[in-house]
């Protein structure tokens, strides 16, 4: 009886121990993203301004979700295979060319190499960001102007390891974005 008793309050504190942090840990965090705008949805998460990032994107995974700063407004962070990641903005209506114009400039101030793809990779602004290795890297910004909000999703890839990714990728984000507006 003794040892029974035993083993049950050694059980009890074991699952209080391990259930006190971890508890506080979730809802810290729960509160960090509350706190920025965002709630959990049935598909993903919610941000206040309307912006909705499902948990997939096609063969992308939602990792991280973002605040608004001073000229965008929500955002989240995918990633895929082979470190594919992506970055869905929203933007206040009427910016999105204003971000695309800030993206073009910046990266051609830092020296980056624009370049004219084919594919899902014509309607963006693209540049090569990394060519000294055998898998090119290469970053997009796609711009998109609706309704009630803009957007901009910039993606980050390889050619030609991630070629077939891209096309898949960049309709599954215009997908969502075309339901959301």
């Amino acid at each position: 009886m003794t040892a029974r008793l035993f083993c049950l309050g050694a059980c009890l504190v074991a699952l209080g121990v391990l259930s006190g942090p971890m508890g506080k840990a979730n809802a810290q965090s729960n509160t960090v993203e509350q706190q920025v705008g965002w709630v959990s949805d049935v598909r993903g998460m919610r941000h206040f301004s309307g912006l909705r990032c499902p948990d997939i994107v096609g063969e992308l995974f939602r990792t991280k979700v973002l605040a608004a700063d001073a000229d965008r407004l929500a955002g989240c962070v995918y990633s895929g295979r082979e470190g594919l990641r992506a970055i869905l903005r929203q933007h206040v209506p009427g910016t999105s060319s204003r971000a695309a114009s800030d993206y073009l400039n910046s990266y051609r101030s830092s020296g980056f190499r624009r370049v004219q793809l084919s594919g899902a990779g014509a309607g963006g602004i693209t540049f090569v960001t990394n060519d000294w290795t055998p898998n090119i890297q290469y970053e997009t910004l796609w711009r998109f102007a609706g309704e009630k909000a803009d957007f901009t999703v910039w993606m980050s890839y390889t050619l030609p390891q991630q070629e077939t990714d891209i096309g898949p990728a960049f309709a599954a984000f215009t997908d969502i974005l075309n339901r959301q507006n």
